[in-house]
């Protein structure tokens, strides 16, 4: 009789009554068992340990069948039976648990208690009684989502995960992979929320030339330590040695692993494999979908979404009313999700909307661009966006890919779009214009909050018009600086600071480069949209660098939008103000999400350009 048991979590077979050679030649082992195995010794069948529970009742039968051919019987250890019914309820208690701590169940409050005091001992800076919460929920889930709202100190809930979990488990370090621009904002929170309680020693990646002696040999004694998703590819091996149940892996701006086929997405779930405790973090969870969900919940739970989850791609892609009461019935316990409201941060003014009504050669440049570009929407919507900058970007062709990039538009059926063939009239109405109304009024915005000694964050998406302004104020003699794609790490961080402290009265950038994981409400609480598109990720996250967890109860935050009103053969047009209104109908999804326990859909990229045109088509 042979025998189906397990040793120290490894499953085996010991054969008996067979020769190993007419198991390993037979047909239904060579096609459909051999994959699971991890080595044969003598007697013995070691299977591989990655095997996923829901796989092991059809392993066993499909080894009962090779056996029984030869006359052979296969007993399976009860020991197997309780293995696998110990991992089957494993995730099924994970969902309960998670329930109860996200409704704050009362029969956790002793437990809640404890943990309270303990991180509030190893913390210098306090935390909020919601973050302690989702502190406390991550650290006993131990691998979930927090997508708590930007600006709302998602950060700082992993550090008190952190304290808790290095007082009480012996915890070492923080592992985070995330972009770049959130390096600076982990280092200092790390400083703020522990100051001497726990020193920062911290290991820059990006800063680093060999990023694998590094993470081999200078890790040993740093608590925290910093990837981007960029360099993920070459040290992933170094990444998976180093993790183990001593880390905190997290992946900050997870919305940035979407692509389930993509090399980052491979490498971020081959190191999530390997992780004891695991954080997803975004203010954006699913920013394109439900179908963004898939990476997500593989990098917490790989061995589960298959047997637990069982969302397939289609229904993701295209879920009936049904689907979205079970996928959100299903994923809620694994996730935690604050708002600013609930963390007593101060209501932004009213946003102030600034009309303006170009002149007569750019309304003439406005008709003629709708006439020659009607037929592709998206061409149409930069080449306005270019009129309303600097018009002579007209005279340039559009490079498809760069503002696909910057805008984050996912389609890929855009063609080679606008060769240059204006009419003769084009050229002469865009030099007449030496400077757009649009510039000139934002300008004089600029210059009054200056005067009134307020710093200010012009939001734009052409560095084009990022260079115009710097040299517009530098003749005004107001000191200004830009960061945009090109700025690196260290004069970026040197550039924040320079602003903080108020030798840099304006910053000019771009939501693409700069609205993740940057603080500037402790000295700045006005923002200029000069340009913005219908991409509600950018709109939150730029908002959020100046309203955010920290204010003052007497503190203001101010939002100015200028929105250039055309006039068009059948009345007043404004891309600004479509594009605004849009943003308005999806800001107010999310927020109607969030009260319905709910993760939104938001419309796609096609559906945005569709609305925001049709006046005009028809």
């Amino acid at each position: 009789m042979s025998l189906f048991t397990i040793n120290d979590e490894q499953l085996k077979i010991i054969i008996d009554h067979i020769d190993m050679k007419d198991i390993v030649k037979d047909r239904t082992y060579k096609l459909k068992l051999k994959k699971f195995v991890e080595a044969i010794n003598g007697d013995t069948i070691h299977l591989k340990k990655d095997i996923h529970y829901g796989r092991i009742k059809d392993i066993i039968k499909m080894f009962e069948k090779v056996i029984n051919k030869y006359c052979d019987v296969l007993e399976v250890d009860e020991k197997v039976y309780e293995y696998i019914n110990q991992l089957e309820s494993y995730i099924e208690k994970k969902y309960t648990i998670g329930n109860d701590i996200r409704n704050q169940d009362e029969r956790y409050f002793e437990k809640y208690k404890e943990f309270k005091s303990i991180v509030n001992q190893n913390m210098k800076r306090q935390l909020r009684e919601k973050q302690m919460w989702d502190a406390f929920f991550m650290t006993f889930i131990q691998k979930s989502g927090n997508f708590s709202v930007p600006g709302s100190g998602k950060t700082s809930s992993v550090l008190g995960m952190f304290a808790y979990l290095m007082a009480m488990k012996d915890v070492k370090r923080i592992i985070m992979i995330g972009p770049k621009n959130a390096f600076k904002s982990w280092k200092d929170e790390f400083d703020v929320c522990f100051g001497e309680n726990i020193k920062r020693v911290s290991l820059d990646l990006q800063n680093v030339k060999n990023k694998k002696i590094a993470l081999k040999y200078d890790s040993g004694n740093a608590n925290l330590i910093l990837v981007n998703y960029e360099a993920l590819e070459g040290i992933g091996n170094e990444l998976v040695d180093l993790i183990d149940d001593k880390t905190i892996l997290v992946f900050d701006e997870v919305h940035r692993v979407k692509n389930p086929n993509s090399i980052r997405a491979g490498y971020s779930l081959n190191i999530a494999k390997v992780a004891h405790y695991v954080v997803a973090l975004t203010g954006t969870p699913i920013p394109n979908g439900y179908q963004d969900i898939n990476v997500l919940l593989n990098l917490l739970y790989p061995d589960d979404y298959n047997q637990f989850f069982r969302f397939s791609m289609s229904t993701l892609k295209n879920p009936t009313e049904e689907d979205i009461l079970n996928i959100n019935d299903k994923i809620q316990p694994f996730y935690c999700r604050t708002n600013k409201k609930e963390l007593n941060v101060p209501e932004p003014n009213e946003d102030i909307i600034i009309n303006i009504f170009p002149t007569e050669a750019e309304n003439r440049l406005f008709e003629i661009l709708f006439n020659k570009h009607r037929k592709s929407s998206f061409e149409l919507f930069i080449r306005l966006l270019q009129l309303e900058s600097d018009p002579n970007m007209l005279l340039q062709t559009i490079d498809v890919e760069k503002y696909k990039k910057i805008l984050e538009y996912t389609n890929e059926d855009i063609e080679r779009i606008d060769y240059i063939d204006y009419s003769n009239e084009i050229k002469p109405l865009v030099k007449s214009i030496n400077i757009t109304s649009k510039t000139e009024r934002t300008l004089k915005l600029i210059n009054k909050l200056v005067e009134e000694n307020k710093n200010v964050i012009v939001w734009c998406i052409f560095r084009k018009s990022m260079d115009n302004f710097k040299a517009y104020l530098d003749d005004a003699e107001i000191k200004s600086e830009i960061i945009s794609g090109s700025v690196d790490s260290m004069e970026r961080e040197e550039i924040i600071e320079r602003f903080k402290e108020g030798s840099t009265k304006v910053l000019i950038t771009n939501p693409h480069t700069l609205a993740e994981s940057v603080s500037l409400h402790k000295t700045c609480h006005d923002a200029i949209y000069f340009e913005y598109s219908f991409n509600l990720v950018h709109l939150l996250q730029s908002k959020d660098r100046i309203h955010r967890l920290g204010l003052r109860e007497d503190d203001y935050t101010q939002y100015y939008f200028m929105q250039n009103i055309f006039m068009a053969p059948d009345g007043e047009f404004s891309l600004d103000r479509r594009i605004y209104d849009r943003l308005m109908q999806k800001e107010q999804l999310m927020i109607d999400a969030i009260e319905n326990h709910k993760l939104e859909i938001m419309p796609t990229n096609d559906e945005d350009l569709k609305w925001m045109f049709e006046i005009l088509m028809k």
